[in-house]
């Protein structure tokens, strides 16, 4: 599965970027269920929504302001990438994740179908999260 990013928020890119920089993060962007567990060696188990199998991931990159990238392993295995770049008064996202699940006797592909909506259900959450940022933002 391969999600693609287009998102501008009405936040500077060092505020987009504190969500992104490490998956212990990540808890403030999708509201993950549960705890985020050190797994050693840079990896994190990163609990998900009505998934018994958790992300687990460590950043390749991070670039403050700019950049952050990182890895998946285990039952979710794959990458993610995105840039931030300032437009305005806000932070155009752009990027992408692309997740490979398994193909458990030949029903990857049905799987896939089924899942990949609670993959972009949970990226339009965070999306929403940091809109809800922006919107607190200026009312201060």
């Amino acid at each position: 599965m391969h999600l693609e990013f287009d998102e501008t928020i009405q936040l500077p890119p060092d505020v987009v970027y504190d969500y992104f920089k490490t998956p212990q993060d990540w808890v403030r962007l999708y509201g993950v269920a549960g705890e985020v567990k050190d797994r050693g060696d840079g990896w994190f188990a990163v609990p998900m929504h009505r998934s018994p199998f958790p992300l687990v991931a460590r950043m390749t990159v991070t670039e403050p302001d700019i950049r952050a990238a990182w890895d998946l392993r285990g039952f979710w295995k794959g990458h993610g990438d995105i840039h931030l770049e300032a437009v305005g008064d806000g932070t155009l996202i752009t990027g992408h994740e692309t997740v490979n699940i398994p193909r458990l006797l030949g029903l990857g592909p049905l799987l896939e179908k089924r899942i990949e909506p609670r993959f972009v259900a949970v990226w339009d959450s965070g999306w929403k999260r940091l809109r809800r940022r922006a919107r607190a933002s200026e009312a201060c």
